[in-house]
């Protein structure tokens, strides 16, 4: 399934939002989320541009749920860059 990135901001960011005290933790992943469409669109397959859309391939919506939670881990195990490195 696809969904564009403003879909996938929206419900990653619900998500994150469950967590207490998850504002900033939110707002952070929207930012580095967004900079990791720019980089890799064009290059990652499940990045798709349709016109001016620009969408992500995703499984499922459970994945969402999935991307949310491996976000927080990465947080407490500082490994952040690792996170983005296997997106």
């Amino acid at each position: 399934m696809k969904l564009p990135i403003t879909e996938v901001i929206e419900n990653v960011k619900d998500e994150l939002l469950c967590y207490e005290g998850a504002e900033q933790t939110a707002e952070r992943w929207e930012k580095e989320f967004l900079q990791w469409v720019e980089e890799h669109k064009g290059k990652d397959k499940d990045i798709i541009v349709d016109g001016g859309q620009v969408s992500l391939k995703i499984r499922d919506e459970e994945e969402i749920f999935e991307i949310a939670d491996s976000y927080m881990d990465a947080l407490d195990e500082g490994s952040v860059k690792q996170y983005w490195e296997k997106f």
